[in-house]
């Protein structure tokens, strides 16, 4: 009879065991399973907010290394506070883009500057776009827009492009001047990118492509989204973590400003 009884209390031990185990197995199945997006929906934003993420590939191609970007040149008409002159770029000055006609971004900071301007140059250093800009009175973060028109030749895919922004603190002795300069590069998407902007909404769509590297269209697809909700706390923060992720967190609090062009 002890033999019996033994015999069951072992055989009830072992099947509890592979209970156990088997129950751990599944639990394990279920936490390890991968997220997976599925074809009709883009990704989610991600929680903390877009964050860019530097492109591994390098730039220095089709036509040899880029200028090398300069620093704001302090002169005559310097804003007293501590912020600058700044281009809204990487840190490295290099941003690529989708568009023909991008998008760049300035934070202009209080001066006595009247008027500034933006030069576009090819890989040969040819000028293939100026705009004269009215800026008196105004401080804060600025759009310069390249139009779409048969004057101005769209970006080619692959070519790198070198912009200059510059302050003009006194149109008679332009040793004063404020600027900044760096690269643009426009590449092209995968299929796979495309369709998931197809189907994003504005936030989503900013996060597509800073996490892709594309940090001009990043920057002002966000920018839109602002102007035309100014209210949204959402994309007001979504602003703060893009630019905090290049180390431009104290610029995501200053205003987004309108900036005329000179005829």
């Amino acid at each position: 009879m002890k033999t019996i009884t033994k015999f069951l209390i072992n055989l009830i031990s072992v099947g509890s065991i592979v209970l156990i185990a088997t129950l751990n197995i599944s639990q394990f199945a279920v936490v390890g399973q991968p997220k997976i997006n599925t074809p009709d929906r883009p990704p989610n934003p991600i929680p903390g907010g877009p964050r860019f993420i530097p492109p591994t590939e390098g730039i220095v191609e089709d036509g040899g290394p880029p200028t090398q970007p300069g620093r704001p040149v302090r002169g005559g008409c310097a804003s007293i506070s501590q912020l600058g002159l700044t281009a809204l770029v990487p840190t490295n000055k290099i941003g690529r883009t989708v568009f023909d006609y991008p998008t760049f971004f300035f934070y202009l900071p209080p001066t006595e500057a009247e008027s500034a301007e933006f030069i576009l140059k090819d890989q040969s250093g040819k000028q293939i776009y100026k705009q004269d800009l009215t800026i008196s009175n105004l401080s804060g973060v600025i759009g310069v827009s390249i139009p779409p028109n048969k004057n101005v030749p769209p970006l080619e895919v692959g070519k790198n492009y070198t912009w200059n922004f510059t302050m003009i603190c006194d149109s008679l002795d332009r040793s004063a001047d404020q600027s900044e300069s760096g690269t643009v590069r426009r590449v092209e998407l995968s299929a796979d990118i495309r369709s998931q902007l197809d189907q994003a909404d504005p936030r989503q769509k900013t996060v597509i492509y800073a996490e892709n590297g594309i940090w001009q269209d990043a920057l002002s697809t966000l920018a839109a989204a602002r102007r035309d909700q100014p209210n949204d706390t959402t994309f007001k923060a979504d602003w703060e973590s893009l630019l905090d992720s290049v180390k431009l967190g104290e610029i995501s609090q200053e205003p987004i400003v309108q900036i005329e062009a000179q005829p």
